[in-house]
C-alpha cells in the first residue's frame, strides 16, 4: 500500500478505537518512520485535540531487562524502574511509535506482547488512550531485521509499504526539495526506490533526499562521486545527465518576457520535465499571466503538472485571476 493509503486507513482506524496496532513494513529508507511521525502531527480527537506526546521507543537499541526497568533495592523491596519513554505515557493522549520492531531480538518481542495488547507491563500501566503504531524492515532486504514472532504478528495489523512517486513528490515540494530533483524522479520513477540488498548504495526516497543536499556548484566529477555515493553509480549517471539537460533549456527570462514567441522544445520527454521544473521555480503571483500563456502552448499533462507544483510551493498563487483563467481553461482534465 503507498503511504497516502496507509496514512488514511491508520486516521480512519484510530478514529474509533486505539485497541488496534498498525505494523508498517517496508523497504529501509521509504519512509515508515515519517508516516508513524505524520499520523501524530495530523491526528485529530472529537474534541479537536491531537495527542499529548507523541514518543518513539526503537526496540532494537533497547535490551528487554529495559521494558522491565532496572531494580532500585533501596527499600524493603525491589522496585523496578522503568525508561523514561514509557513512563511518561502513564496518562494523557499519547501516540507510541515502536520504530524498527522487526530488527527487535525474539525476548524484546516477547516483551512487547504485553505492551502492545493490553497497554502495561508488569506494574507499569500506559494510559488508556496510548496509541500504537509499529514500523520494521522485511527480512528479505537483509536490513538486519528478524523474524517476527507469531504471537507478536497476532497482535498487530500489517501493512506493507510500497513507495508511490506522487506521494514522494507530495512530501518533496513541501520539504523543500530541488525541483529539478523531483522533475527527475517524475521522469524516472522506477528510481525513486530500486532497493537491491546485494548492493553497498541503492536508490531509496531517503538518498534522494540528501542528494538534494548535495552543494550544486561542485565540479561535475565530484558532483557525480558525492551522488553516486548516495544513490549508486547508474541511478547517479542517469541524475547527472538529466541535470545536464536543464542546463541546456531554453532562457526561462525570454519565456517569461516573451511568452507568445519564446520555443518550446519538441520531442524529448526529459526536456519537458526539466522546462516545467525550471519555470515553477520563477513563477510568481505577479508574472503568472505571462508564463500561463507559454504553458498553454505545451502538452496539458506539464502544464498541469507545472500549476500542480506552483501551488504546493507558492500556495498565494491561488488568489489571482491568472490562476481562475487557467483553472477554467483546463476544467475537462481537472475533473
Amino acid at each position: 500500500m503507498k503511504f497516502a493509503d496507509i496514512h488514511t486507513s491508520v486516521m480512519k482506524q484510530f478514529a474509533t478505537t486505539n485497541r488496534i496496532v498498525p505494523f508498517i513494513l517496508g523497504k529501509p529508507g521509504g519512509g515508515k518512520t515519517e508516516l508513524g511521525r505524520k499520523v501524530g502531527r495530523d491526528f485529530a480527537f472529537a474534541d479537536g485535540g491531537g495527542f499529548d506526546k507523541v514518543i518513539e521507543f526503537n526496540a532494537s537499541l533497547r535490551d528487554p531487562v529495559d521494558l522491565l526497568g532496572t531494580p532500585n533495592n533501596t527499600g524493603e523491596c525491589t522496585v523496578w524502574v522503568p525508561p523514561k519513554e514509557l513512563y511518561d505515557l502513564r496518562q494523557g493522549r499519547n501516540l507510541l511509535i515502536l520504530e524498527e520492531l522487526s530488527d527487535a531480538s525474539v525476548p524484546m518481542q516477547n516483551g512487547l506482547c504485553g505492551l502492545i495488547h493490553d497497554r502495561k507491563l508488569n506494574e507499569l500501566h500506559l494510559s488508556r488512550d496510548t496509541y500504537i503504531i509499529a514500523t520494521g524492515n522485511r527480512t528479505e532486504d537483509k536490513s538486519g531485521a528478524n523474524r517476527i514472532t507469531s504471537k507478536l504478528a497476532n497482535r498487530t495489523r500489517r501493512f506493507d509499504f510500497d513507495e508511490n512517486i506522487d506521494d514522494w513528490c507530495e512530501w518533496a515540494l513541501n520539504a523543500g526539495i530541488d525541483i529539478m530533483l523531483i522533475q527527475f524522479l517524475r521522469f524516472k520513477p522506477n528510481l525513486l526506490s530500486d532497493f537491491d540488498p546485494n548492493r553497498f548504495q541503492n536508490p531509496t526516497p531517503r538518498s534522494w533526499e540528501r542528494v538534494s543536499l548535495i552543494p550544486e556548484d561542485l565540479d561535475a566529477d565530484l558532483f557525480y562521486g558525492n551522488v553516486a555515493g548516495e544513490v549508486g553509480e547508474g541511478a547517479a549517471a542517469e541524475f547527472t545527465a538529466f541535470r545536464k539537460v536543464a542546463a541546456n533549456l531554453p532562457n526561462i527570462d525570454n519565456i517569461i518576457m516573451n511568452p507568445a514567441t519564446a520555443p518550446v522544445p519538441e520531442g524529448d520527454p526529459a526536456v519537458m520535465y526539466a522546462l516545467t521544473g525550471a519555470i515553477a521555480q520563477r513563477t510568481s503571483k505577479d508574472n503568472l499571466d505571462r508564463i500561463n500563456e507559454y504553458m498553454d502552448r505545451l502538452p496539458v499533462d506539464f502544464s498541469v503538472l507545472f500549476m500542480s507544483d506552483v501551488v504546493k510551493m507558492k500556495p498565494e498563487v491561488k488568489s489571482t485571476k491568472a490562476f481562475v483563467g487557467w483553472a477554467v481553461r483546463n476544467a475537462s482534465v481537472l475533473v
